[in-house]
């Protein structure tokens, strides 16, 4: 009973300590996605910059066409590791006229701005929204969007990247909280020695007997030095 007892307080303490290192980690993930979609709007903003000139120019709606483009002169894969995001799941190209007829579902308002509560902009997952969708709108001129370029962007990752960032800090933090929840521990216990120890009962009882009989020889030894001397009167 008494090992499980211990068993049972240090499974206690290594719950609590997992617990608020999983705090830290998932205040630190929740920093790398704000930063992630603070970086995919940038990304989103420069290719629908480059979707405005290239449709402009070019009258043909091909929007194959334009990925190839942009991925031949400027390169996705480069533009992705300059803003520092996981490479898009998806580019996408929508023209106005097709989200206005209904044609396609680009989850946008009719601002041609995103909407947050459409269904084609959410993915749970794991507790979480494990995408991230970042739309913009281009331009043949600045008064009507020619269309809107939607860029969509895995979560998943992040908490990869969350780790190994912070590893060496999670493993430190794990031994110094175990560290001084030892030194909590060895500075509560008492020093006493167990009931159950029969050599330490054992000890005690022959100490005291010892003393017993070292005060009863001394009351034979007063008492016969008492009557020899009434003996000699």
């Amino acid at each position: 009973m008494y090992y499980l007892r211990r068993f049972l307080i240090i499974f206690i303490i290594q719950i609590v300590i997992f617990a608020f290192i999983s705090t830290i980690f998932i205040f630190n993930f929740n920093l790398e996605r704000e930063s992630l979609k603070k970086q995919s709007k940038q990304f989103t903003e420069l290719i629908a910059k480059q979707a405005g000139i290239y449709f402009t120019n070019n009258k043909r709606k091909n929007t194959k066409a334009f990925i190839s483009f942009l991925d031949s002169n400027i390169g996705i894969d480069e533009l992705s590791s300059a803003f520092a995001i996981t490479k898009p799941n998806i580019i996408s190209i929508y023209f106005s006229d097709d989200i206005i007829s209904g044609k396609v579902n680009a989850g946008v308002d009719e601002n041609f701005q995103k909407d947050d509560a459409a269904e084609i902009n959410k993915d749970e997952k794991y507790f979480f929204n494990n995408k991230y969708v970042a739309i913009r709108p281009f331009y043949e001129t600045n008064e009507k969007p020619m269309g809107v370029v939607r860029v969509e962007v895995d979560n998943i990752p992040l908490i990869l990247r969350t780790l190994s960032t912070n590893a060496v800090f999670y493993l430190l933090l794990f031994l110094i909280l175990n560290n001084q929840a030892f030194l909590f521990y060895l500075w509560t216990k008492k020093k006493r020695p167990p009931i159950s120890d029969t050599s330490y009962i054992k000890e005690s009882s022959i100490g005291s007997i010892k003393i017993m009989q070292k005060i009863i020889n001394q009351i034979i030894e007063d008492h016969k030095n008492e009557t020899d001397e009434k003996n000699k009167n």
